[in-house]
């Protein structure tokens, strides 16, 4: 293997660990739509009306 080559695939692997570490940091924090304030748990939701779809 070439210098260059193991290069590019030393920070491919250094980026993919460091996408890993922030899913996993934010993974329980994130959230789609608006007002799930008030759903129970962390899901998707689209509304206070709407908390059923997890």
């Amino acid at each position: 293997m070439k210098r260059g080559a193991f290069l590019r695939r030393l920070m491919q692997v250094a980026i993919l660990a460091l996408l890993s570490l922030v899913v996993l940091a934010l993974g329980n924090r994130v959230v789609t739509g608006k007002g799930c304030d008030k759903c129970p748990g962390k899901g998707i939701c689209r509304g206070e009306t709407d908390c059923d779809n997890y």
